[in-house]
């Protein structure tokens, strides 16, 4: 009969921790044909791949958050009209068209992976971000497998085919920045991509931010008297 008390005391520390955090910022990314931009708020990165350095979120604030591009070949603008399911988060106008490179020659450039670099972030540890990523290229129907590879603190990839894709995203949860605030995405082909010229893409990606809970001191009190009940309960 004494572990009710403790849980209940646990209970309350983590939700403690969990209260006051700042509410989530959502960012969205249009990435492709400069003849095709989505409106406001949404930010759109094109073929100059000119460095956006203060990004909007949803509600048309600014976030201080600078994206630099490099790297991809061109835009094209064969991609769905009609994204559906966990797509549907994108305009049709962010879907439509995107950048792409390649690993062969096409173009008379090689273009094996393109980077985004995002800088502006929190690099104290307290924001994660988390990233959606969306690519779409019809009539075709070879394998067109992209890696996002997302590198913070750490590094992880997500894999998305963009060949005749309407519906799919990537996503990578809860990265923290390097020390400094930066994270750094390497789009390049994924290791299921057997087109002859390795095409790759983006098309569009939503950017989430949110705050890593920290305990409050009432709730490390309430902690402190949780592990007090337990080591009593032990005593002979």
């Amino acid at each position: 009969m004494f572990h009710r008390p403790c849980s209940a005391l646990l209970v309350a520390a983590f939700g403690l921790a969990a209260a006051g955090s700042a509410p989530a910022v959502v960012l969205l990314f249009d990435v492709g044909a400069a003849a095709n931009p989505t409106a406001a708020p949404t930010n759109n990165i094109v073929e100059a791949q000119v460095t956006i350095a203060d990004a909007t979120d949803t509600t048309g604030s600014a976030t201080g958050i600078s994206v630099a591009t490099a790297g991809f070949n061109g835009s094209n603008l064969n991609g769905t009209l009609t994204p559906s399911g966990a797509a549907a988060i994108f305009d049709p106008n962010s879907t439509r068209d995107s950048l792409y490179g390649n690993t062969a020659l096409f173009n008379s450039v090689i273009r094996p992976s393109a980077t985004l670099t995002f800088t502006g972030l929190d690099g104290t540890g307290a924001t994660s971000y988390s990233f959606d990523f969306f690519a779409s290229r019809t009539g075709v129907s070879d394998n067109r497998e992209t890696e996002y590879a997302v590198a913070g603190l750490t590094t992880v990839s997500t894999f998305l085919n963009a060949s005749a894709n309407v519906s799919e995203i990537a996503s990578v949860s809860n990265m923290i920045p390097a020390p400094g605030g930066t994270i750094t995405l390497t789009v390049d082909p994924g290791p299921n991509n057997n087109n002859t010229t390795g095409f790759y893409y983006l098309g569009a990606f939503r950017l989430t931010t949110a705050a890593v809970p920290e305990p409050s001191a009432a709730a490390l009190l309430l902690l402190g008297a949780a592990a007090g009940l337990r080591r009593r309960r032990s005593s002979p």
